[in-house]
C-alpha cells in the first residue's frame, strides 16, 4: 500500500462502506487513519483506529441496516 511505503494521500466520501473499509484496515493493522467529518455547524476530527466517527451518514447507514434486519426478521 502506499502508506505502508510513507505516502499520504487524501479523499473524500460520502460512502458508508469507503469509510467502513478504512476503518477494518485501521483496526487489523493498527494504523492511525485521521478522519474529518463536517457536521451541521461543526468539523470534527476522528481516527478510525479508535473506532467508528459519530456522524450523521454512518447514524443513517446503521439505521437503515438495522431497519432492514428488523423486516427480514418478520
Amino acid at each position: 500500500m502506499l502508506a505502508e511505503r510513507g505516502i499520504q494521500f487524501f479523499m473524500a466520501s460520502h460512502s458508508y462502506f469507503v469509510v467502513k473499509k478504512l476503518f477494518l484496515i485501521a483496526q487489523e493493522r493498527s494504523w492511525n487513519i485521521p478522519v474529518i467529518s463536517a457536521t451541521e455547524s461543526d468539523w470534527v476530527c476522528d481516527d478510525l483506529k479508535n473506532g467508528m466517527p459519530d456522524n450523521p451518514i454512518i447514524a443513517e447507514s446503521i439505521r437503515l441496516y438495522q431497519q432492514e434486519v428488523e423486516l427480514a426478521l418478520r
